[in-house]
């Protein structure tokens, strides 16, 4: 269990699983084609020894540690994921290519497997669902601490596009018996965003699937991980290495233990 409040992510009865179990029966479908086959190439140049040991923070589904061991190609690689939702783990077990991965229940702002881990990557947004500064330092913290010296942290996550606050309705699928409806709020002086993706079926009773992130400008992140013990070595606005700006948004950073 996580020690933060209950309302800490802004969202009455949200808490630190809630996320994972709302979306692990459609998290392949809707967010398969993500495009973010540039990180797992970074991580493979990340780490070229073979064997390497390394740690996914919110493995979901598994599919970015799955394209990871695809691309290298290494068996006697260790691999470790942790993820706050039994609902995703269960999920990424039965991916064939993690058969021989250990894949635990962790927040990881709490706590971690002990380690020493070559590499430590948190793909796709999921460092922003830690709810607050005192859980994004915690896990800078514990990150450090399971780092075998030298070991990189890569962390990619996204910026937004404005500081507009405001709230929003659109659609999100729409078929001859199924609507997808999204509804989100943004609140800039907290910094958060969050939402709710509202399933009506034909015959099925109206499926809610809340979500809660909170951005951290680089600035931050870069103190946070400074006091961890780590220190930048690259930030791009893509995996490719493509400039990082103050128009991006979205970065892919790297930290090392130093």
């Amino acid at each position: 269990m996580s020690p933060v409040d209950a309302n800490a992510w802004g969202m009455d009865g949200y808490g630190p699983a809630s996320y994972g179990d709302a979306f692990a029966d459609v998290y392949d479908e809707w967010y398969g084609g993500l495009g973010d086959g540039d990180l797992v190439s970074l991580l493979c140049r990340t780490v070229q020894q073979a064997p390497v040991r390394v740690l996914e923070l919110g493995v979901g589904t598994g599919r970015l540690l799955s394209g990871f061991v695809t691309a290298r190609g290494h068996n006697d690689d260790v691999l470790l994921g942790v993820d706050t939702s039994a609902a995703m783990l269960s999920r990424a077990r039965s991916v064939p290519g993690l058969a021989g991965a250990s894949l635990e229940l962790h927040d990881f702002s709490v706590s971690l497997p002990p380690g020493p881990f070559d590499l430590v990557f948190c793909g796709w947004n999921t460092f922003l669902n830690l709810p607050d500064d005192v859980a994004v330092c915690r896990a800078f913290a514990n990150v450090a601490r399971v780092l075998a010296p030298g070991g990189s942290f890569v962390v990619d996550a996204s910026l937004p596009l404005d500081d507009g606050a405001g709230d929003d309705v659109s659609v999100r699928t729409i078929t001859a018996d199924r609507v997808v409806l999204s509804v989100s709020t943004h609140d800039p002086a907290a910094r958060r965003i969050m939402g709710q993706f509202i399933e009506f079926a034909n015959g099925a009773a109206p499926v809610l699937r809340p979500w809660s992130v909170r951005y951290v400008p680089v600035a931050d992140l870069d103190r946070f991980a400074e006091v961890a013990g780590l220190a930048l070595v690259s930030r791009a606005a893509d995996g490719n290495g493509a400039p990082f700006t103050q128009e991006s948004t979205r970065h892919v950073s790297v930290w090392r233990r130093t």
